[in-house]
């Protein structure tokens, strides 16, 4: 029996290790503050893997850089903080030794979307008598940043920031009888602003008295009621001390060139409370 032994041959086909890499990404797509951003950076050319760098420069403020599995890409993803120009540059080195270097340039703009302060007057108040007001706000993105932009609140009236940053709250006991103004400054978290001037006028002693009535409930339950006022008829506060047992309550505590909105709830045995009755508005000369 003859046997034949052929020859092998193995053909290793590849990039020569001399041959250059070269960078084919020559720009990259801008951003925007709080919204998503993902580049890719490619390479070609000379033999893998392929090693990456930031050569000089800095990434966006929130964004990082991966290099892909097969090492021919570096991807740029995160989410964009800070509003500015960032300049840097990307270099890549083939298994080689060849080098291949560009340089970028992303523009990161504040969010596009406006942020609006919403409450356009505040209501006037009376020495030593509880003062409440908020100011709102919507748009943009949150969390935002407050601060009384010029002036002053009236002395004894303190603001503070609501949980959801959405609002600022005034309230306190004002001490001092005069008018204030001052103007309320809101930054949204990708850099849109907006102010708004206000003038509220402090009096010595009330010189009107608002007289509500509403109809008893038919519930045999019902043990008493409570009265709410609000300034804009979204934002409430329980203006009576203790449950009223009539249908009639007096209010001495307002302030001139105010409007006020009024409802009355009924509590029953229990402890619990109906929904508001619908709305009055007062308006004080």
């Amino acid at each position: 029996m003859k046997s034949w032994l052929l020859p092998l041959l193995l053909v290793i086909l590849g990039s020569p290790c001399g041959a250059s890499v070269a960078i084919a990404t020559t720009s990259l797509p801008n951003g925007t503050v709080n919204t998503a951003y993902s580049a890719v950076i490619k390479a070609s050319g000379g033999c893998t893997p392929y090693k990456w760098a930031i050569a000089s420069g800095a990434l966006p403020a929130g964004v990082t850089s991966k290099v892909s599995s097969t090492t021919t890409s570096l991807n740029l993803v995160g989410t964009p903080t800070t509003a500015a120009t960032y300049s840097f540059a990307v270099k890549v080195t083939g298994c080689g030794g060849s080098v291949s270097q560009v340089s970028y340039k992303v523009i990161i703009q504040a969010a596009t979307s406006g942020i609006a302060i919403t409450t356009a007057s505040l209501p006037n108040g009376t020495v030593n008598t509880a003062y409440a007001a908020v100011v709102k706000a919507s748009g943009g993105c949150t969390p935002y940043k407050w601060a009384i932009a010029s002036g002053a609140l009236p002395a004894g009236v303190t603001a503070k920031v609501s949980s959801t940053t959405t609002s600022l709250n005034l309230v306190g006991t004002p001490t001092t009888a005069t008018t204030y103004s001052f103007a309320v400054k809101v930054t949204a978290c990708g850099g849109g602003v907006s102010q708004v001037s206000y003038k509220v006028i402090i009096q010595a002693t009330a010189n009107h008295v608002v007289d509500l009535s509403w109809k008893a409930s038919a519930s045999s339950n019902v043990v008493g009621y409570n009265v709410y006022r609000s300034s804009d008829a979204a934002t409430w506060k329980r203006i009576n001390a203790s449950l009223t047992a009539s249908t009639f309550y007096s209010d001495s505590n307002v302030a001139n060139s105010t409007t006020y909105y009024y409802a009355a709830t009924a509590v029953d045995i229990y402890g619990h409370e109906s929904s508001k009755t619908a709305a009055v508005k007062a308006v004080i000369p």
